[in-house]
């Protein structure tokens, strides 16, 4: 009698723990075609809403990137995803057709060689059904800023609810 009582004690915690194992609240980064969402729209509009105004009076453009950036190059936003930003009313460039400027490395935009803002969606994952850790940042000649962000759907509508600087050059 005890040894069946404590097999099914085994039984239902090991159960239990497979059962927690598969919760959809898994705070594991998305893969970055998913980073394309309201969430993602969200911590890219905030980063854009606190640029610095650098350059003042010079034309900007803007380009957005998914991930990391490193030596093998950057995952641009789909064409799709920067059209949600269509009434910011900005330039803005695919990452794949920026073009680095000699001799400082300048990224540019090709049309008018002038710098241009990388948006960078670094890292996005859900903490809750309704919670999102994001991290984000951006970059403009030598100057750049990596954000900390966590956000909150609240009536269907999803925004920052705390930024943290977690490093950059601008003040």
């Amino acid at each position: 009698m005890i040894c069946r009582r404590r097999f099914f004690l085994l039984t239902l915690c090991l159960c239990l723990l497979g059962l927690a194992a598969c919760d959809s609240s898994d705070t594991a980064p998305l893969p970055l075609n998913l980073y394309e969402c309201d969430a993602g729209e969200a911590a890219v509009r905030h980063v854009i809403g606190a640029l610095p105004d650098l350059n003042p009076g010079v034309a900007k453009s803007y380009s957005i990137v998914l991930g990391e950036i490193n030596r093998d190059g950057m995952t641009p936003a789909s064409d799709a995803f920067t059209k949600r930003f269509e009434d910011l009313k900005l330039k803005f460039v695919n990452a794949q057709n920026l073009k680095d400027i000699e001799p400082n490395h300048t990224i540019a935009d090709p049309e008018t060689r002038l710098p241009a803002f990388v948006l960078q969606l670094r890292k996005l994952q859900p903490t809750s059904a309704s919670t999102w850790e994001a991290e984000a940042g951006w970059s403009y000649k030598k100057e750049f800023e990596r954000l900390k962000l966590s956000l909150e759907v609240k009536d269907g509508k999803t925004s920052v609810v705390k930024a943290e600087k977690l490093e950059g050059s601008a003040k």
